[in-house]
């Protein structure tokens, strides 16, 4: 599961949000859900398609609160199926694919990884 929190109007958040969306599809049919979520910005700011839009901003707070994240951040955070965090990437910390590549490599640790047991890896 991949869940990023964006900042409203900003270039390299809907940037990140279209590489994700763009991906989407095909990781649905891996069990891969992805979700957007933008708290309130500017009057008349375009959301950008497919985001959840958190009109109070109340459900952003939360959610960087319960990522240890700082509040007003924007995010790319990690978990697999069961809701086990393995990351949370700060979406600005460097060039858009960079932060991508890395949350890549954290969701296929979390594939791999059986959340039941957490067996060893079989790495290929």
């Amino acid at each position: 599961m991949l869940v990023a929190v964006l900042h409203p109007g900003c270039d390299i958040c809907h940037a990140l949000h279209r590489m994700l969306m763009a991906r989407a599809p095909g990781w649905r049919s891996e069990e891969i859900e992805v979700f957007s979520v933008v708290p309130p910005g500017r009057l008349g700011e375009p959301l950008p398609p497919g985001a959840l839009q958190d009109s109070e901003g109340r459900v952003s707070q939360e959610l960087m609160k319960e990522l240890g994240a700082s509040p007003g951040g924007a995010v790319l955070a990690v978990a697999n199926r069961f809701g086990t965090l393995y990351a949370v990437l700060d979406i600005h910390s460097g060039p858009t694919e960079a932060v991508l590549k890395e949350a890549l490599e954290w969701l296929d640790l979390a594939q791999r990884q059986c959340g039941e047991c957490f067996a060893p890896l079989n790495w290929d």
